[in-house]
């Protein structure tokens, strides 16, 4: 009896891409209440800050499903073999941030358009916020298709590959992205040294030091 209690929690939950470890319980019901108070400061910030609701609808998205993946990991935590606890660990913590990542494209178009320094040349806020959420919605693509076909084939590995594939190229976006985001906090940076502009933060109007741009802006 107890031979063949082993030997099925050993078993694959579909059989190529199981984790090969048991997940702590402690450490996921941690990230599932700091996700989940997150998640619930998030919808006070988008009731008061309303009009973004591109932003809000990112960041709802990225939280919940972060919160998701970590509930599936409390899953695995009690039985590793928990096929579909697997299939939702994988799609909620890979695609979770592929929407948290939609929001910061958002905010630095917005910053573009408050800073005509820092916009890059030809590449207009707009269209700079649309290429990288195109980009996402390219990870999105591969990482939902990827965890699809891992549910349904269990022993062909294409599933993995096509979230492998998908995370390789969020992880290229994101580099591109920082280094980007470098060179518009650089922009502003020095405008604001120069200038010595106003800016206005939540509502209310104060003088920023060229030093303090990246924390306040």
């Amino acid at each position: 009896m107890n031979s063949t209690a082993n030997s099925t929690s050993q078993i694959p939950p579909n059989g190529i891409g199981a984790v090969s470890f048991t997940p702590l319980l402690a450490p996921n019901a941690l990230f599932v209440t700091l996700f989940t108070i997150l998640f619930t400061i998030q919808i006070i910030l988008n009731i008061r800050f309303w009009r973004f609701y591109g932003y809000a609808t990112g960041m709802l998205g990225g939280l919940l499903l972060e919160m998701l993946g970590y509930v599936a990991k409390i899953q695995l935590s009690h039985n590793r073999a928990n096929k579909n606890g697997y299939i939702m660990y994988i799609i909620g913590l890979t695609l979770g941030p592929t929407f948290l990542s939609s929001s910061l494209y958002l905010g630095i178009s917005t910053l573009q358009r408050h800073y005509k320094a820092a916009r890059l040349a030809r590449i207009s806020p707009r269209l700079f916020a649309s290429l990288f959420i195109l980009g996402d919605f390219i990870c999105l693509c591969f990482i939902g298709c990827g965890g699809s076909l891992a549910a349904i084939f269990d022993t062909n590995p294409i599933g993995v590959d096509l979230m492998i594939a998908g995370l390789a190229t969020q992880v290229l976006f994101t580099a591109i992205f920082c280094l980007l985001l470098a060179i518009v906090c650089f922009k502003i940076h020095k405008q604001l040294a120069e200038d010595k502009k106003l800016a206005y933060i939540v509502g209310r109007r104060r003088y920023i030091p060229p030093l303090a741009c990246y924390a306040e802006v």
